[in-house]
């Protein structure tokens, strides 16, 4: 089978729509530095290019603009240096620069396509060439008639049809897309779509193209269709939607219009923010706040230094300043609270406002998920002396879009907060479940270590009780210890005629029998289980004993298990980890062929990395897997990222053989993409995913042949027109056609050869193959074989000393590793350094491999056409097929000129006139 027959093609997730985005990275302008550069030999090496087709580009001016000509092999300058950029021949015309824009010169130096354009590359064989004009990429014609315009989203950051070749390296700006677990869909969007974001209103805000990095905002429906057209609203920043009025952004301004376009009122704000209500809430011209309804009628003024950051409270607006709070309710309703400095704590689905300057934080307010206060003012005056500690609060720092239910248990709930006297005489107390502050004279102390119901209070002798979330004893204070709940059960010691007796008691104080020897090997309480042990060191088992059924669920066969969270737990045996389910039964089954502890991610999955247990990888990088708890089965395996819910029983995923996609619990991907994602964000059931630019390749008539999948552009090399191929990290190699070469993923094409080079990474050798994927030769040492350099059927090589020779592409040796550093072989010859004798000098080699041209020069190009530069001696030299000096180009009256051999002026005909002495 040879090479092209082993091409598997690449089979993309999704089909990619190019959008339009153009960058584009210009050819670097001659500056200071260069023309520095090309004023002493020593650092002119860029200042003359290879001859193509018999011409070679020159730099010669030295003084504010570069003047590039050409030269024939000759030395004699046959197009007048008159260009601020040139390229060399291809397919007989050149790319050169005359002022700002680009045009073509034939080999006469004549015009053949005028200058016009902001940028230009090479005609490919097919006579045309890629071009900018008028911000645009275009293939024009050999006449410069513009034969397709390619859309906006397309660059040339590339050298395009590099001398001349079919494909063109092109880069796209990749279209963004929305995926929605619900529908298993993706989004069908408009080719010209740049921009879109999560669902407004039942739309999705996208932005429409119109040049290469700008375009308008409008709205898509759920089939891709253009709701609300952009040139509708004309808003270039992102506009908001809230039900039937639209907000748009002009000028740094905002304004009102309905979704077909029309101005609702005449008012402009400095901000506006849409409410879940479907009201507003905007800042004036004048800075200050109102809340507007969804007609967009004043409802009331909003303290500005109330309101500075704004926050979604379940179905409520927070907004909290230096001076206060304020809550937007559902209904409009609003709560205004002043406090300076106030900090906001959630405590379920209720909101404390803290005072916190002064001493010690105090509470000024607490509301329920309507905006109604809590505390009365007498609570409030109680509350002042004492040092308060809410119990289960959480800083709101960020949105928080769901609130829990309200558990009206008080036997299942904490009191709000347990209150420490500020007269250290007095006993402790409580805030209780309906806002009162509550104390007994009994009361020693409140435990607060535990974190849920129902709270422990230990007495002034010396006994234990536990109260509800108003205050009322649940258990009585008849015990010395209660271990703090974990769920419906604790541990609880009586001291009955002097004897510490342990019991397991429920929430409300009764006693539950418990064997004596599952009681005497308890380890912990979890989820209406006790969790017991049997043997000892490395014998030791762990079993579960259910406390409702009074009987064993597992016995004991688990060298580690953890506690259970939503049905299931971890537990390891002899064989590794697996997944227990609630009634005693593995989920998914430990497997000896399996390492790693699994880690829940919600609905029913989890997750296993091959780097959870250290040292397992080292420092590569973890690969995840995906496990279904219902079938106990991978739903996916070799994942490069640990998997993110979205929705119901969906989750994003990263393959490892690239890109992202959206995977369902029987293991399909419903939609999927390519290439990784630069961003996401998940909203319910809603992925948005933006994209990086990616290259692809395009033909003589600008169609894609190689679809924008990669990272880098390509660099396709005859004869067997293969390209090195990088796609989010993963290297392959590919033909023109886009077909991967399975198996030679890590190989590298050698120029002018059927043969490939790949690295052996476990023996350490590189290896040469042939077309039919045969191997050829082995050498000692990864990437000994130079492939980059390979040329006219030989190929450098360095062995184990780190010295150069070259081979055939037999791998036969033609000349011995006795150089420090070579060249490619061309027209017979090879730049070499060889240290020893001639210290960091280049000169060129033989095929034989001596030194046909003494090493002399600080640098030296391959030879080209017969002919090849180099500088030394203050002096740049134009080599002839012999090796010997057929022109110099040396600098004179702060320009360069060119002489012959002989020291003949080539160019300018005369020596030139220097105004104040001069060189």
């Amino acid at each position: 089978m040879n090479c092209s027959e082993k091409f598997k093609y690449i089979r993309n997730f999704s089909a990619l729509t190019l959008v339009l985005n153009a960058f584009f990275t210009m050819p670097a302008h001659a500056d200071d530095a260069q023309l520095r550069a090309c004023g002493n030999a020593k650092t002119a090496k860029d200042c003359q290019l290879p001859f193509q087709q018999g011409l070679s580009p020159v730099q010669v001016g030295l003084s504010r603009e570069p003047q590039w000509g050409y030269v024939d092999t000759t030395g004699h300058m046959v197009i007048k240096p008159d260009f601020s950029e040139a390229r060399g021949f291809v397919n007989d015309l050149a790319a050169v620069k005359k002022g700002d824009q680009f045009g073509y010169i034939d080999k006469k130096g004549h015009w053949v396509i005028e200058p016009r354009f902001t940028h230009a590359t090479d005609f490919n064989a097919q006579g045309t060439a890629l071009v900018v004009t008028d911000n645009r990429l275009a293939l024009i014609d050999k006449k410069g008639a513009v034969i397709k315009t390619l859309p906006f989203a397309v660059a040339l950051d590339s050298r395009g049809f590099a001398g001349g070749q079919a494909l063109a390296s092109v880069q796209t700006q990749v279209s963004p897309a929305l995926w929605n677990a619900s529908t298993d869909r993706s989004l069908s969007l408009p080719d010209d779509v740049m921009a879109l974001d999560l669902p407004q209103s039942g739309l999705i805000p996208a932005k429409k193209r119109d040049s290469s990095e700008e375009g308008y905002w409008g709205y898509l429906d759920e089939n891709g269709d253009w709701a609300i057209n952009p040139m509708v609203l004309k808003t270039r920043d992102e506009p908001q939607l809230n039900g039937d009025v639209v907000a748009v952004k002009t000028k740094n301004l905002w304004s009102f219009v309905d979704r077909q376009g029309v101005a609702l009122n005449k008012e402009q704000y400095k901000s506006v923010r849409p409410l879940a209500s479907g009201s507003w809430l905007v800042t004036g011209n004048d800075n200050n706040k109102q809340l507007l309804s969804s007609k967009l009628e004043k409802v009331q003024d909003i303290p500005a230094d109330q309101s500075e950051n704004i926050l979604v409270w379940g179905k409520a607006t927070l907004g909290t300043g230096s001076k206060g709070i304020v809550i937007i309710g559902a209904d409009n309703q609003i709560v205004s609270l002043k406090v300076n400095k106030p900090q906001v704590l959630q405590q379920g689905n209720h909101l404390w406002v803290m005072q916190t300057e002064g001493k010690a934080p105090q509470v000024a307010q607490i509301y329920d998920n309507n905006g109604v206060a809590l505390l009365n003012d007498a609570t409030l005056t109680a509350l002042k002396d004492y040092q308060l500690r809410p119990l289960g609060t959480v800083a709101i720092t960020d949105d928080v879009t769901a609130l829990p239910e309200t558990n009206g248990d008080v036997a299942h709930s904490l009191p709000w907060a347990v209150l420490t006297p500020a007269d250290a005489s007095k006993p402790p107390a409580i805030l209780t479940s309906q806002g009162n502050v509550l104390s007994d004279p009994q009361w020693a102390s409140v435990e607060i270590s535990g974190s849920q119901a129902p709270l422990i209070i230990h007495t002034q002798t010396k006994k234990t009780g536990a109260v509800d979330a108003s205050g009322k004893w649940v258990i009585q204070p008849v015990y010395t210890q209660i271990t703090p709940f974990e769920g419906d059960y604790t541990w609880a010691v009586e001291n009955a005629n002097n004897t510490d007796v342990k019991h397991l008691i429920d929430r409300n104080g009764n006693a539950i029998e418990v064997p004596a020897d599952i009681q005497k090997n308890a380890q912990r309480l979890s989820s209406g289980l006790i969790y017991y042990t049997e043997g000892e060191k490395e014998a030791q088992r762990w079993g579960l004993w259910d406390i409702a059924s009074k009987s064993i669920k597992v016995a004991p066969q688990f060298t580690e298990i953890d506690a259970f969270s939503e049905g299931y737990a971890l537990a390891k045996t002899d064989e590794g980890w697996g997944v227990l389910s609630a009634n005693g039964s593995w989920a998914i089954a430990p497997d000896a062929e399996r390492s790693g502890k699994f880690q829940y991610i919600g609905q029913d999955a989890f997750t296993l990395s091959d780097n959870d247990q250290p040292g397992e990888r080292g420092a590569l990088a973890s690969h995840y897997s995906l496990y279904s708890a219902q079938s106990g089965q991978a739903l996916a395996t070799d994942l490069l990222a640990r998997p993110q819910a979205v929705g119901q029983n969906h989750w994003l995923v990263q393959p490892s053989e690239g890109g992202v996609a959206l995977l369902d619990n029987a293991g399909r991907s419903p939609v999927s993409k390519a290439i990784n994602a630069s961003s996401i964000s998940v909203e319910g059931d809603w992925i948005k995913l933006s994209f990086a630019p990616h290259y692809g390749a395009i033909d003589s008539q600008g169609y894609w042949q190689i679809q924008p999948l990669y990272t880098a552009e390509f660099n396709f090399i005859a004869p067997l027109n293969l390209s090195r191929a990088v796609s989010d990290g993963r290297t392959m190699l590919i033909n023109d056609h886009g077909a991967s070469a399975e198996g030679f993923e890590q190989a590298q094409p050698l120029n002018s050869m059927m043969r490939l080079v790949m690295n052996d990474d476990e023996k350490g050798e590189t290896v040469l193959y042939d077309n039919d994927g045969n191997e050829i030769q082995r050498f000692a040492g990864l990437d000994s074989l130079q492939a980059d350099k390979a040329s006219s059927g030989v190929i450098p090589m360095r062995d184990q000393k780190g010295l150069y020779g070259f081979v055939d592409q037999q791998g036969k040796k033609l000349i011995g590793a006795y150089f420090d550093q070579v060249g490619a072989m061309s027209n017979n010859f090879a730049t070499a350094v060889k240290k020893s004798t001639y210290g960091n000098l280049l000169g060129y080699i033989n095929t034989t491999g001596r030194f046909a041209v003494l090493p002399k020069f600080d640098w030296a190009t391959d030879f080209s056409e017969k002919r090849a530069w180099a500088g030394g001696k203050g002096v740049v030299n134009l080599l002839n097929a012999d090796g010997n000096v057929q022109a110099k180009i040396q600098v004179r009256c702060n320009q360069r000129v060119i002489v012959d051999a002989k020291g003949a002026y080539l160019w300018p005909a005369k020596a030139p006139t220097c105004g104040s002495g001069g060189n």
